[in-house]
């Protein structure tokens, strides 16, 4: 959920003034009250202006418990949609989606050939 006060957060931090921002992302300073105080949840794009004026990312303001057992497959990344990072190169994820492709269609053979099998065994 978007968490407002992260807004007047990062206004205390960096000595930053209301009207400065909501001159900047457009809104009127009730509306950005309203933003502020959970009264009404802010449109995309001033999520996004918001993000801009403080330079963090989008995802800064949404308070998200998400838990990712996700798949080791040996290489790390992480990223939030804004800025993705990890020690894996655009070629080696090509050659891994290339691996997976012929692992994928080796089990498709595989399968027609058993499914092949047990229909040649069911006719006996």
């Amino acid at each position: 959920m978007f968490n407002g006060l992260k807004i007047h957060k990062l206004l205390e931090e960096r000595g930053l003034t209301k009207v400065s921002l909501f001159t900047h992302i457009g809104i009127s300073k009730k509306g950005l009250d309203d933003i502020i105080n959970g009264v009404h949840a802010p449109k995309v794009t001033y999520v996004e202006a918001l993000a801009d004026f403080f330079k963090v990312p989008i995802d800064f303001f949404f308070d998200r418990d998400i838990n990712s057992s996700g798949i080791n497959i040996g290489h790390q990344v992480k990223g939030n949609g804004n800025k993705v990072s990890g020690n894996i190169t655009l070629s080696e994820c090509q050659k891994e989606l290339e691996h997976m492709k012929a692992l994928l269609e080796e089990k498709d053979k595989i399968i027609t050939e058993k499914e092949r099998t047990i229909q040649i065994l069911m006719n006996k």
